[in-house]
């Protein structure tokens, strides 16, 4: 395959993730809003309290461990072993079902505990719901992981988009529903957690149809090698784990704000209800930094694949310029969601969430977009080179620190704190991981741009300000709506052609996106007009 092949498979791949990825994530905000809308924000904060533990259970279910059981049976069907590969499903199934259990078993006994924890007892229920979850984890991916091994992603991607199409659907449905009955917001958020379970029996009935489908099963009992089984658990459950903890960071960091911000608020001073408030005002901003790095999630999955053939292939070339080309587009789209959703912050709180209440904090919540962007844009380049260990442990790091500086700051500078903890945690996982892709490959020689970048982002939001102060738009949330949506089309389009006049890519670096060759003809005659 040419260099040019394999810059277009890239960057198709990429394009491929980006359209699924962003479609799930605008399907996220598109629910959460109406449901803090329709269930006000201790509602919201219910529900936040809940979303970490079944968006665990989905993680394992999209990222590590499907990922690991295509690479084992795409291994046995280079060498034309069906019934290996046959085998190898069976056996993860097996080894998730035992996982499944026992993450079902561990939540649902755990969660007198955990609601204390919380210090909130009102969520038993609510956690109770979502255990179960954990349940259908195995079998959605066992059969993602069987299909992507025999590179067919076209089951994975369906079934995504019916998990989580039906999962909106039902939690809309149900949220309403008892909200117009009178029942309360613990009601609804186990409600909601139901409903989400509903999104992932969808998506497995689907794989289980597709499944049979494509290939004959035998139902006939299989004996099982036990040297076998124990190899493929171990592989399993320890690159799965590693792949896992990468794509679990986010996640995972709002898991910490679910066990230390109320508790923490409740020292600051706030009462019982004025922290479960607040705690809901401020994962508004959740929903928000998801969609700012929904283009830095799906670079970071396209780029494992290349860099894996390359190092396999020791092309110390390509290995650097992909991880240097993904590294700089995370860092000037993420520094631009940053900025811009910072820019517009205060009309964007009222247009979704009918006020501004702590706009201030969430527009310093949003400097982590930058972060995230660039730690899993460099988490993906570790596990491409071999190294998903080291990405493993630095988000380790990150989630750790996220939850001590919680348990210090946020009792001594109240829901501040909780930001703060936020953007230095997903900082230090950036620093790292980017250090470690330095280490490896070396990156000093790439012309990331990064002063032609941040003035490209100034001028944005120099523009966006503007905009901001001609037209006011506190009085109401429909003249908050125009202006919010009205400086995201400024900004972009200010941005761009900021981007193209600064000459911020390189004609190189522009030929190998699509449409690559137009861009840099536009690119061209806006320098020469200049």
């Amino acid at each position: 395959m040419t260099s040019n092949e394999n810059q277009k498979g890239f960057w198709h791949g990429a394009l491929l993730l980006t359209a699924v990825a962003l479609f799930m994530k605008i399907l996220s905000v598109g629910y959460r809003i109406p449901y803090q809308n329709i269930t006000g924000d201790i509602g919201f904060y219910v529900y936040q309290q809940i979303y970490p533990f079944y968006s665990i259970a989905i993680i394992l279910a999209t990222y590590g461990f499907p990922v690991v059981i295509s690479r084992l049976v795409a291994e046995q069907m280079a060498r034309n072993n069906t019934e290996k590969a046959e085998e190898i499903s069976r056996y993860s199934f097996y080894v998730l079902t035992l996982l499944g259990l026992v993450g079902f078993v561990t939540l649902y006994m755990g969660a007198p505990a955990l609601a204390d924890l919380m210090d909130d007892p009102r969520l038993l229920n609510p956690l109770r719901a979502t255990a179960f979850s954990f349940l259908i984890m195995p079998g959605i991916a066992s059969i993602r992981g069987y299909f992507q091994g025999h590179e067919n992603v076209i089951p994975t991607a369906w079934s995504q988009v019916t998990e989580q199409t039906v999962r909106v659907i039902a939690i809309l449905t149900i949220s309403i529903g008892l909200v117009s009955n009178g029942y309360g917001a613990y009601a609804t958020g186990t409600g909601a957690a139901l409903g989400s379970i509903l999104g992932g029996v969808a998506a497995l009935v689907l794989l289980v149809v597709l499944r049979i489908k494509g290939r004959k099963i035998k139902l006939e009992p299989h004996r099982v090698n036990p040297l076998r089984f124990i190899r493929i658990a171990h592989r399993l459950l320890t690159e799965g784990t590693l792949i896992c903890v990468s794509a679990l960071v986010m996640v995972l960091f709002q898991l910490m704000d679910a066990l230390t911000i109320v508790s923490g608020l409740s020292e600051y001073g706030l009462s019982s209800i004025e922290a479960r408030e607040t705690k809901g005002i401020f994962d508004r901003g959740q929903p928000l930094l998801q969609v700012g790095t929904v283009l830095a999630t799906s670079l970071s999955l396209s780029i494992v694949p290349v860099i894996s053939k390359a190092t396999a292939e020791k092309n110390t070339l390509l290995i650097h310029e992909k991880a240097g080309l993904s590294l700089k587009i995370s860092f000037v789209i993420g520094l631009s969601a940053a900025a811009g959703l910072a820019s517009i912050m205060d009309v964007t709180n009222i247009m979704l969430f009918t006020d501004d209440s702590l706009s201030r904090t969430l527009s310093f919540l949003a400097v982590s977009i930058l972060f995230s962007s660039l730690a899993m844009t460099a988490a993906g380049i570790l596990q491409g080179v071999g190294l998903a260990r080291k990405a493993a442990r630095y988000a380790g790091i990150g989630i750790l620190l996220k939850g001590f500086l919680n348990i210090v700051l946020v009792p001594i500078l109240g829901i501040d704190g909780a930001a703060i903890a936020t953007v230095i945690g997903l900082a230090t996982v950036a620093l790292l991981t980017i250090l470690a892709v330095h280490s490896k490959i070396g990156l000093i020689q790439y012309p990331f741009h990064i002063g032609r970048a941040i003035i490209a982002v100034a001028i944005m939001s120099s523009a966006v300000i503007v905009l901001q102060i001609l037209f006011p738009s506190a009085v109401s949330r429909s003249l908050a709506s125009f202006s919010a949506l009205g400086g995201a089309v400024v900004g972009a389009c200010v941005l761009g052609l900021s981007i193209l006049i600064l000459r911020v890519f390189t004609d190189k670096e522009i030929v190998q996106l699509p449409k690559g060759e137009k861009v840099r003809i536009l690119q061209n005659k806006l320098r020469k007009g200049v």
